[in-house]
């Protein structure tokens, strides 16, 4: 009886008692998985399981508790884990391409245990709404990742490949995004205030009204991008090149362009140009 409960996730308290769930172990978990067609773990209790290397390709997780789960090198291919608790989950190498993690949230328990994505890959993954604020994604592939609306304060993105990803309206206040890749990547309105970003690339990035204040950009990769009309009041722009970038109609107030490449690009119509300084002009000019 006592298994039964757990495998459908019957609350020890009775109906209502969402927090007396049992956690399921990872034999039971592999159980249920071979118990007929359906892969389906949605709603389970999998606190603290340790399901390192498990395949989960394509399994229902949809409002899974996830809190301190393993998932080193496991395989989530394809899975559901919308609405997810991920509360210090380590998803360290795990494969998450296509995964669906729409609305998961680290914050959800109450807990300030950052999730754990450290190389994983989430190429396409969906994840949007995903509340992550504090979570190490150091070098996880987030190509094509559809991050829109997400919650990365504080995140670890170091080295991260987020080549083309859907970061449109994401928060992403005091960021480390050292050497991360955003190539390509869609920033419209996106919050970088304070974010650490020295070495990175988004060359060809889109940060339309995108809040830059502060950001630190030194030496970093910023050709063909778009800032129209983004805050990039004190803005750390050290060596940076931005060759052919668009400015039009940005705040440069306070912002530090010394040695930056700023070959084609036109300062005419930017907010607070002549506050720069003579930094903001080309080397040579």
């Amino acid at each position: 009886m006592e298994l039964l409960k757990r495998l459908l996730g019957v609350e020890e308290n009775g109906p209502g008692a969402a927090a007396s769930r049992l956690a399921i172990s990872r034999e039971e978990v592999e159980a249920k998985l071979r118990g007929g067609a359906e892969r389906s773990l949605a709603g389970m209790n999998l606190r603290e399981a340790d399901l390192s290397g498990l395949d989960l390709s394509g399994v229902d997780l949809r409002g899974a508790v996830l809190c301190d789960v393993v998932l080193k090198g496991a395989t989530l291919r394809d899975a559901d884990l919308t609405g997810v608790e991920l509360s210090g989950a380590d998803f360290t190498g795990a494969d998450l391409r296509g995964a669906t993690l729409r609305d998961a949230s680290c914050m959800k328990s109450g807990s300030t245990s950052p999730a754990v994505f450290v190389d994983a890959d989430l190429t396409g993954a969906n994840l949007l709404g995903a509340e992550l604020t504090r979570a190490d994604l150091s070098g996880a592939d987030l190509t094509d990742a559809n991050l829109f609306e997400a919650t990365l304060h504080r995140a670890n993105l170091r080295r991260a490949v987020m080549v083309r990803a859907n970061l449109d309206g994401a928060g992403l206040r005091h960021a480390e995004m050292e050497d991360a890749d955003l190539s390509g990547a869609d920033l419209h309105t996106a919050d970088l205030t304070r974010a650490a970003a020295r070495g990175a690339s988004l060359a060809g990035a889109r940060l339309v009204r995108a809040n830059l204040s502060a950001v630190v950009l030194e030496g970093s990769d910023l050709s063909g991008a778009d800032f129209t009309e983004a805050d990039l009041e004190g803005a750390t722009l050290r060596g940076a090149n931005l060759r052919g970038a668009t400015l039009a109609g940005a705040d440069l107030d306070a912002a530090d362009l010394d040695g930056a490449d700023l070959e084609g690009v036109d300062l005419s119509t930017c907010r607070n140009y002549m506050r720069a300084g003579d930094a903001a002009r080309p080397a040579g000019a």
